[in-house]
């Protein structure tokens, strides 16, 4: 992360500025987009429909109302599951939310027939998911005021497996500084059977997942799901792990903390500390954790995570 300068600081503190909000503005004060100086309502979700690859695609945008138009701002994509919409993701992540979510901007894109690339389910005759979100990103940043070096991707089952499928694009996943599966079907990046799809686009690179134990749509510890083999999951962490620079063994995270109802791992690879981490959540099915049916809640650990990586 880097370092917030004195000037920053004693603004914010007789500003009495929130320091979450001080420090963003600190770290997005180093790039802009051409959307920058245009005025947006604040405070509210906009459904917006754009052109990619010959289909009309949809996105539903949630400018916090602590958006600035001046001030470059970080933007947070969220992938909804199979047969859900951007709607169901928007409820069940409160990232429109201001007390979970206050300053990055939310984008909830929608899946053409309610899915997304890397699932076997998801017709291979359909644009490319990919495309599309590098097309989102280019007209966001001509129509708000984003930081480049901060656009970050997270999603639920199947959107969590389109996470990865970014994050393992050497071509769509430049954009992005961190990543996010939650409940992660990882379809196309079974480390079990030896795939070698995967070629991020850089690494270290910054990914943080969630799972149920007792998750029986995903399976925990892989192997058959209802619509395929899934890997192991502590498998595919230590293979990003590796990815990562991290040298064997890795069979276990370098840290390991148990908590009452959840385990909280994390590896340090390629210099840089904890940027694989990961939380197994003992009773939980296939569901996003929040502090109604875990331990943990995972949109706000999200926004803990990507606070302050960047490009």
């Amino acid at each position: 992360m880097l370092p917030v300068s004195t000037a920053t600081v004693a603004l914010c503190v007789i500003a009495f500025t929130p320091a979450f909000l001080c420090v963003h503005a600190a770290l997005t004060d180093r790039s802009s987009t051409s959307g920058c100086g245009l005025s947006l309502q604040t405070g509210q979700s906009t459904d917006i429909t754009i052109k990619s690859g010959g289909q009309d695609r949809q996105f539903r945008v949630h400018v916090p109302t602590a958006y600035d138009k001046t001030i470059p701002t970080p933007l947070l994509f969220s992938f909804h599951g199979a047969t859900k919409t951007m709607t169901d993701q928007e409820t069940i992540t409160r990232f429109s939310n201001s007390s979970v979510n206050p300053s990055m901007i939310a984008v909830y894109p929608q899946g053409l027939g309610d899915t997304w690339e890397g699932a076997p389910y998801h017709s291979s005759s359909l644009p490319s998911d990919k495309v599309f979100v590098t097309d989102t990103i280019t007209y966001l940043k001509s129509h708000y005021c984003i930081d480049p070096t901060r656009i970050y991707a997270s999603g639920m089952s199947n959107g969590g497996g389109f996470v990865n499928t970014l994050a393992c694009s050497p071509t769509h996943g430049t954009a992005f500084a961190a990543f996010a599966p939650v409940s992660g079907a990882f379809y196309d990046d079974d480390v079990d059977t030896g795939s070698t799809k995967c070629k991020p686009a850089f690494t270290p690179l910054p990914l943080l997942e969630f799972h149920g134990q007792a998750d029986k749509q995903i399976p925990y510890f892989g192997g058959e799901s209802d619509h395929g083999p899934v890997p192991n999951v502590p498998n595919w962490l230590a293979a990003w792990a590796r990815r990562n620079g991290c040298l064997d063994p890795v069979s276990n995270a370098e840290h390991e903390k148990v908590f009452q109802g959840y385990k909280h791992e994390s590896y340090s690879c390629g210099g840089v500390q904890d940027i694989v981490q990961h939380y197994n959540i003992t009773g939980l099915g296939h569901k996003w954790p929040t502090l109604s049916n875990s331990p943990v809640d995972a949109s706000s650990r999200i926004i803990e995570f990507f606070h302050g990586r960047h490009k």
